[in-house]
C-alpha cells in the first residue's frame, strides 16, 4: 500500500515492523520525560508573553532535570559498587 493513499493509516516505517517498534520505544521514552516535566516542574503553567522567556524557563528546567538524573545515577552506581564489595 502506498503511503500517499492515506498518510495517517499507512506510515513510513510500516506498523508492526521492527523499525516501527524501535521508533515507538524512542518516542514513548521522550513522551514520558515530557509528561514528568509538565507534572513536577510546572511546564503546563508557563505564563510568559514572549517565547524567549518561555524557552529560557524550559532550558533551565531541562538542565535541572538532567542534573538530578545524573546525580541519581551516580549515587546508584556508588551504592551498587559498595554492595558488591560487601558481598565479596
Amino acid at each position: 500500500m502506498k503511503i500517499t493513499t492515506d498518510l495517517r493509516r499507512y506510515t513510513a516505517p510500516a506498523r508492526g515492523s521492527k523499525a516501527w517498534k524501535n521508533l515507538y520505544k524512542q518516542r514513548s521514552a521522550v513522551e514520558r520525560v515530557i509528561a514528568y516535566l509538565k507534572e513536577f516542574f510546572q511546564l503546563n503553567n508557563v505564563r510568559y508573553r514572549t517565547g524567549k522567556r518561555a524557552k529560557v524557563h524550559f532550558d533551565l528546567t531541562q538542565l535541572v532535570y538532567n542534573g538530578s538524573k545524573l546525580a541519581c545515577d551516580r549515587i546508584a552506581k556508588v551504592l551498587s559498587e559498595k554492595e558488591m564489595i560487601q558481598a565479596a
